[in-house]
């Protein structure tokens, strides 16, 4: 996935670039958490190809409405290679503005698959083996500078020499190992596999809230670039669910409070993405900067347009001033996006076989009253961590017993205890605990 930066946050505050040496970067991305979702859940079915046609009733749709723009081709390419070629044991050194320009492909297989080794240990390995090989990129680079005859390098070093006598710049090499350019990105490819497989769990009720949205279905594929469908998904910077909803994007539409977290209820979440998404269309008028806008705030796209008078998402990237104020992630969010619809539609080509998941098989219940989570886990039969796949929603205070779900908040139980739940919550005994505070119904 591609660093989250806040969504709604101006160009003008937006996170800053990394700086100094890379050599001694510390904050190197060499593991994926992993996906939440539990397959033992739900049994698999046959994947079904999205249908993209026909939509020109839908917001700024056309059948070149999703198209690769100008001066984005090769970051498109460089996230399609991420997505299908590497998996979360490979990455690659690459060059953050020069994107195609890939110093060195890192495996991590040996270190994964050892099994005298803890996750620590193996983290630890595998952020050295980075910094080992940024050192070897750095010194490569040191040469370059005095380079006279380029006959004389090792095979290795000439492909990364041929591509800088395009580079212009008496600096070239020298700017070329900051930290802001130096970059390592870990493979996704076994990822996205896993995140098809539990998009079936939601994908179909996705794409009916955005066709009744009046939205293209082609942007509900932004989950995958968010999260790979990992419902218990949380960020670093505080994103978090499905769509990876900053708390104070959500705080305004009544979404949190102690009890509960609709930014991480899948159907909740899914409706403000696509209010997020319209209003965004709405201020820029086009999808590229709508899109860019989910991940870099709509205002501070908006602003850029006009510092640099241009609305070509491809001019923005490419313009050294705009595209250090959008930062890496910003100005790479809609390549992956483009990249990830071209996986996804072409799941066979690039994966062979894949599978969906059925949908999990939920009954969504709006609680008469407050409901305790211990009652709650009684229909899961103990199993916390289904009762979560479940109810993702429902924070950590809830589920530590020191809140109680107040009456209106909605839970989700299997199918087929649908019966037992109804006739449960239809008993007027009190299932709030002495101590415990249930949150009010109108906080959410």
């Amino acid at each position: 996935m591609v660093e989250r930066e806040p969504a709604e946050v101006p160009a003008s505050i937006a996170l800053p670039e990394p700086t100094g040496d890379a050599e001694i970067a510390t904050d190197t991305p060499v593991t994926h958490e992993a996906i939440e979702g539990d397959q033992s859940l739900t049994s698999s079915r046959p994947w079904r190809a999205p249908e993209y046609l026909n939509q020109t009733s839908q917001l700024g749709w056309n059948e070149a409405a999703f198209a690769v723009p100008k001066g984005l081709e090769t970051q498109v390419n460089f996230w399609v290679d991420i997505y299908s070629k590497y998996t979360t044991d490979q990455g690659v050194l690459h060059d953050s503005e020069y994107i195609d320009l890939v110093y060195e492909v890192l495996d991590f297989t040996y270190i994964s698959s050892r099994a005298d080794l803890n996750g620590f240990q193996k983290e630890r390995m595998k952020i050295k083996m980075v910094k080992d090989a940024k050192k070897r990129v750095i010194d490569m680079l040191k040469r370059f500078e005095t380079v006279t005859d380029a006959t004389t390098l090792p095979e290795n070093e000439k492909k990364a020499w041929d591509y800088f006598t395009k580079i212009e710049g008496k600096k070239k090499f020298k700017e070329a190992t900051s930290n802001s350019r130096l970059r390592f990105q870990l493979g996704q490819r076994d990822r996205i596999v896993q995140g098809v497989f539990f998009s079936g769990r939601y994908l179909e009720e996705f794409e009916k809230i955005f066709k009744d949205a009046g939205l293209p279905i082609e942007l509900t594929r932004l989950v995958f670039v968010e999260s790979s469908f990992n419902v218990l998904a949380r960020s670093k910077v505080g994103a978090s669910g499905l769509w990876q909803i900053m708390r104070y994007t959500g705080k305004p539409y009544m979404m949190i409070n102690d009890a509960i977290d609709k930014r991480n209820h899948p159907t909740e979440a899914t409706k403000l993405a696509a209010k997020l998404l319209r209003n965004n269309y709405q201020m820029l008028q086009a999808w590229p900067l709508a899109v860019t806008g989910y991940n870099h705030g709509p205002s501070g796209v908006l602003k850029l347009t006009k510092l640099y008078k241009s609305r070509e998402l491809g001019d923005l990237t490419q313009n050294n001033g705009s595209k250090k104020r959008l930062g890496f992630a910003s100005r790479n969010f809609y390549a992956s996006f483009l990249a990830i619809l071209e996986v996804e539609k072409n799941a066979p080509k690039y994966f062979g076989t894949v599978q969906w998941s059925n949908p999990l098989g939920a009954s969504d219940l709006v609680l008469p009253k407050p409901l305790t989570y211990t009652k709650l886990l009684e229909w899961f039969d103990g199993d916390d961590h289904k009762a979560q796949i479940f109810n993702p929603h429902i924070t950590s205070l809830t589920r530590k017993g020191k809140k109680t779900l107040p009456k209106g908040a909605v839970i989700s139980v299997p199918q087929n205890k649908e019966g037992e739940v109804r006739e449960a919550l239809a008993q007027p005994e009190i299932v709030r605990k002495k101590g415990q505070k249930a949150a009010s119904s109108n906080d959410l």
